[in-house]
């Protein structure tokens, strides 16, 4: 009963902005969406549903059908959170069996607590209800021209992409239709700051063929209405509902007015949010949404951004090494100093949810502080490696790395005199290489050590000491 007298108080709040210009509906749902009473939204809560049973509701009010011809709910996760997936059936015989996804994420961060106890509120006007108001205003522009639409337009409010993407994953994964027959998903996220950011972004025109000049054609442009393009998503601190869709090797066009407004802050109010810029964006999306519908000549690329690719059983990589070495003395107080080396190598790696193993091959050049003046080598160094990591699919993760080492000396230097290898120092050399790192697909990040094991010098000095060689190296790898 709570939750009904919540939704009936907030739809007599919004009944206000109900008038019929665009811009005006559109205002109605931001400020419904984005207003004190749902705390942020957060996936999960009590605030999320009641924000699901208005969008359920002004889908309903659309006539737009349900997924299922009953309810637009589709729960997963053991029904914790909530996607709401809406149908407008194409007319072509063959092209209606295919599908446009355009969907956007309703959920938010929620709210927290300040120091004097108050609550903070993340409203999340612009991130995502602005684009939550998109997709409803666009059911409503879809449904009046469904007569003319060849393909199947499926529109989807997600949940808990806050928290991982984890709604639009879910469908991407479990879809009610093939995944093969999706010809094209957009994600509608942030797209309320036209004004301030003086454009609308389609990232992604390079997932389809001929996607620039497609997305860019004049003729679906409304006067107002500043369009751009970038052929791939490249953040990589930032993801959008299209990842579980691209992992599926489907084109996706993540759609946007960019990061201008206050992402994650408080300050992100429906007070802020261009409302007649919403409306130009909409106007645009149902002119191109229509487009697609209709091209029976659409066609995907083949290609999908880097940071979209899916981990084989086998991964390669090109790796960059940077930092130090230095020699160490088996006895004695002291070690040597530390000297910059560097080196770049090749890896292959095998994939399971929790291990992988990952043999790599390097030139390094290695460099130390001598007693009898500096000591550079070239070497090939042979490093494989067994890693425990976070689940390989996902677009970020962390592993820990350890394994045995081999390098060989093919060349080197104290001060400008050639290397002994014969008599003084060894070509061959056995160790241990550990480290961690990030993985921000396509990149890697990490910090890894090398002990050696085996002497680099054949006899013992005057401290009666061997040495051996140890160094830190910062890496950065890309995945290819």
């Amino acid at each position: 009963m709570k939750i009904i007298f919540k939704i009936i108080l907030l739809l007599i709040f919004t009944s206000a902005y109900s008038q019929e210009s665009p811009a005006n509906r559109l205002k109605q749902h931001v400020y419904a969406l984005a207003d004190d009473s749902l705390k942020g939204r957060k996936a999960g809560s009590v605030y999320a549903q009641i924000a699901a049973d208005y969008i359920a509701e002004q889908l309903k009010k659309t006539g737009i059908a349900p997924w299922d011809g009953e309810s637009y709910s589709m729960p997963f996760m053991n029904n914790r959170y909530n996607n709401l997936v809406a149908i407008i059936e194409g007319n072509h015989p063959v092209l209606k069996n295919e599908y446009i996804i355009v969907g956007a994420h309703y959920d938010h961060i929620g709210y927290e607590e300040g120091k004097l106890g108050e609550l903070i509120i993340f409203n999340g006007a612009d991130d995502n209800a602005s684009g939550t108001a998109v997709i409803i205003e666009l059911a409503q522009k879809l449904k009046e021209i469904q007569p003319r639409l060849s393909r199947t337009v499926v529109l989807i409010a997600f949940d808990a992409e806050e928290i991982g993407l984890y709604g639009s994953n879910d469908f991407a994964n479990n879809p009610p239709f093939p995944i093969n027959d999706v010809k094209l998903m957009f994600s509608v996220d942030m797209v309320g700051w036209h004004q301030t950011s003086g454009y609308l972004q389609y990232s992604g025109v390079g997932t389809i063929k001929k996607g620039k000049q497609k997305v860019l054609n004049a003729n679906l442009i409304p006067e107002g209405l500043n369009v751009t393009t970038k052929k791939f998503e490249r953040s990589l601190l930032t993801a959008t509902d299209t990842y579980g869709f691209a992992r599926q090797k489907r084109p996706t066009l993540a759609v946007s007015t960019g990061m201008k407004s206050p992402y994650h802050k408080p300050e992100d109010m429906a007070h802020l949010i261009d409302y007649e810029g919403m409306a130009l964006v909409t106007e645009h999306l149902t002119n191109l949404v229509h487009a697609v519908s209709i091209d029976e000549n659409f066609k995907p690329s083949g290609r999908i951004a880097p940071k979209h690719r899916q981990p084989g059983k086998l991964t390669f990589a090109i790796t960059a090494n940077i930092g130090y070495n230095y020699h160490y003395y088996t006895a004695g107080p002291m070690d040597g100093k530390p000297v910059g080396s560097y080196g770049i190598g090749l890896s292959a790696g095998t994939n399971t949810s929790l291990f992988a193993v990952r043999p790599e091959i390097f030139y390094d050049f290695i460099q130390a502080k001598h007693p009898e003046g500096r000591i550079s080598a070239h070497s090939v160094t042979i490093p494989l490696n067994l890693l425990i990591q976070t689940p390989p699919d996902a677009i970020a993760g962390v592993a820990v790395f350890a394994g045995p080492y081999y390098s060989y000396r093919f060349d080197g230097k104290i001060g400008s005199e050639k290397l002994d290898f014969k008599n003084i120092f060894k070509k061959e050399e056995f160790g241990l290489n550990y480290g961690i790192e990030i993985r921000l697909t396509p990149f890697r990040i990490g910090i890894t050590s090398r002990h050696a094991l085996t002497n680099f010098s054949r006899e013992k000095n005057t401290g009666g000491a061997y040495i051996r060689n140890r160094a830190w190296f910062a890496s950065l790898s890309y995945l290819l």
